[in-house]
C-alpha cells in the first residue's frame, strides 16, 4: 500500500467513526406509539401510573397479570380486589365479558378505560361511544393531516361536586375526547364529562360490585400525568388491584411458528425429538464419505534375503579370505563402538584393557587376535579356517559381559 492511498483511507475510516459516533449519540426520536405497558416510559406508556399505583391503594399487593381474563378468573375465588384494564381498544369476547360481570358481582370491581368498546359491553351495559380527536396545531404525525377541533373539545371535568376542578382540565397533542353515546341511564352514572356536557366516564354497578367506564385513556398515560386520572381511581376501593397487562396495544407477542410449538406439550415432544435426531445424524455422518481405499500389504524386510543371497554368492566363489576380512572388519567395528578403542595396535596393554572391559581372559582375547593376524598373512584361508573364525567371534560375544 503506497503511503500517499494510506493518507485517504485513514481519513476515510475517521469519517465513518466520526458518522457512527454521530448516530448513536444522537437524541432517539420520541415515539408516539399509543402503548399503555407499564414497563414503556414514552409518552402514550402508563409507567408513571403502575409506579403510583402502590400509594393510590395505600400500599396493598398489586398483581400484574399477562393473562386472558377467562384463564385469570374463570373457577378462581378472587374477592376483595380491584380489575384495572387500560388500553386504547377493548375487545374482549362473550365468555371474557361474563367472567368480569361474575368477578363484580362476587363484591369486586372493575375499572375499564378505552376509547372503545366491543360489541360484547355495547349489548350488554348498553353503552356506545363516538370520538372526537383534538390535535395541538403544532402536533405532526405520520399519519397525515387530522381534523383539528377547537382546545375547549380537549376539556374534560368531573360532574362530582366533592371532585369537579373549577376550571377543566386541559389536554394537548393528540387527544381523543370519546365519549358515551349511549348508556343505560336506570343503571349508569355519570362521574365525568367533557366540555360540551358529553359523559366520559360513568359507572354501572353489577351485584355487589361496580363497573368503572372511561371513554379517556389518554390521561392515564405519562404525557398526561394530571390529576383527573389519580382522582378517578379514587371511586375504587382501597384493596389488592390486578392490574392487565394482556389487553395492551404495545405488548409484544411473538408470533413465530416457535410459539404455538411451545404452548402445545405434544409439539414441543415433537420438536425436541427431531432436534435430538439431527444432531445424531449429524455426528453419524460427520465422517467424510469416499471410495474405499484398497488395502496394500506391507513391504517385507528382505534384508536377511539379502544376506543369504550375498552368502550363497561368495560360497560359491569359494572366496573365504575375502568374507574372513569382512567378519574382521566387521568386529573390530562393534569394539571401537561399544568399548571406545583403537583396534589399529595388539598390544598388551590393549589386551588387558580389553579383557577388562569385556570380563573375558587374556588369554582368549590374545588367541582371538593372534588368530586375525593370522589370517591376514595368508594369501587364501580354507573354509575350515573360516568357520573357526566365525567360532572365536560367537565365543567372544557369548564370553561378553
Amino acid at each position: 500500500m503506497n503511503k500517499s492511498n494510506r493518507k485517504y483511507i485513514i481519513v476515510l475510516v475517521l469519517c465513518f467513526a466520526a458518522l457512527i459516533a454521530i448516530q448513536m449519540l444522537a437524541p432517539k426520536p420520541i415515539s408516539w406509539k399509543a402503548s399503555y405497558v407499564k414497563k414503556d416510559k414514552i409518552p402514550y406508556g402508563t409507567s408513571a401510573l403502575h409506579q403510583m399505583l402502590p400509594f393510590l391503594f395505600n400500599q396493598k399487593n398489586i398483581i400484574d397479570k399477562e393473562l386472558p381474563v377467562y384463564t385469570l378468573l374463570h373457577d378462581s375465588e378472587i374477592e376483595n380486589t380491584n380489575y384495572i384494564l387500560i388500553n386504547d381498544q377493548i375487545t374482549l369476547d362473550t365468555l371474557e365479558i361474563n367472567e368480569l360481570i361474575k368477578f363484580a358481582r362476587k363484591g369486586n370491581h372493575v375499572f375499564i378505560a378505552g376509547n372503545k368498546f366491543g360489541e360484547g359491553f355495547s349489548s350488554h351495559f348498553k353503552v356506545r361511544v363516538s370520538d372526537s380527536f383534538y390535535e395541538d396545531p403544532g402536533f405532526k404525525t405520520d399519519s397525515g393531516t387530522i381534523n383539528v377541533f377547537d382546545n375547549s373539545a380537549a376539556k374534560i371535568n368531573f360532574t362530582s361536586k366533592k371532585l369537579k376542578a373549577k376550571e377543566d382540565y386541559t389536554f394537548s397533542k393528540a387527544f381523543r375526547n370519546s365519549y358515551f353515546t349511549s348508556i343505560d341511564t336506570a343503571k349508569t352514572v355519570i362521574l365525568g364529562q367533557n366540555s360540551n356536557n358529553k359523559p366520559n366516564f360513568i359507572s354501572i354497578k353489577e351485584g355487589k360490585g361496580y363497573f368503572y367506564f372511561c371513554s379517556v385513556p389518554e390521561v392515564f398515560t405519562n404525557y398526561h400525568f394530571v390529576n383527573p386520572r389519580c382522582k378517578a381511581l379514587s371511586f375504587l376501593p382501597v384493596r389488592d388491584v390486578i392490574w392487565d397487562e394482556y389487553y395492551k396495544a404495545g405488548r409484544f407477542v411473538d408470533r413465530s411458528p416457535l410459539n404455538v410449538i411451545f404452548r402445545h406439550p405434544s409439539l414441543l415432544a415433537a420438536y425436541y425429538l427431531l432436534i435430538i435426531s439431527l444432531l445424531i445424524f449429524m455426528i453419524i455422518g460427520i465422517k467424510r464419505k469416499q471410495r474405499i481405499i484398497p488395502i496394500w500389504k506391507p513391504l517385507k524386510n528382505t534384508t536377511l534375503k539379502f544376506v543369504d543371497v550375498v552368502g550363497t554368492l561368495y560360497y560359491q566363489k569359494g572366496d573365504h579370505k575375502n568374507m574372513a576380512e569382512k567378519k574382521i572388519a566387521y568386529f573390530l567395528d562393534h569394539l571401537r563402538t561399544s568399548f571406545h578403542l583403537k583396534t589399529n595396535e595388539y598390544n598388551e596393554e590393549f589386551i588387558e584393557r580389553m579383557s577388562n572391559l569385556s570380563g573375558i581372559e587374556k588369554t582368549k582375547i590374545s588367541d582371538l587376535f593372534d588368530y586375525f593376524k593370522e589370517i591376514s598373512l595368508k594369501q587364501k584361508i580354507s573354509q575350515q579356517e573360516l568357520m573357526t573364525l566365525e567360532k572365536k567371534i560367537e565365543e567372544f560375544y557369548s564370553l561378553n559381559k
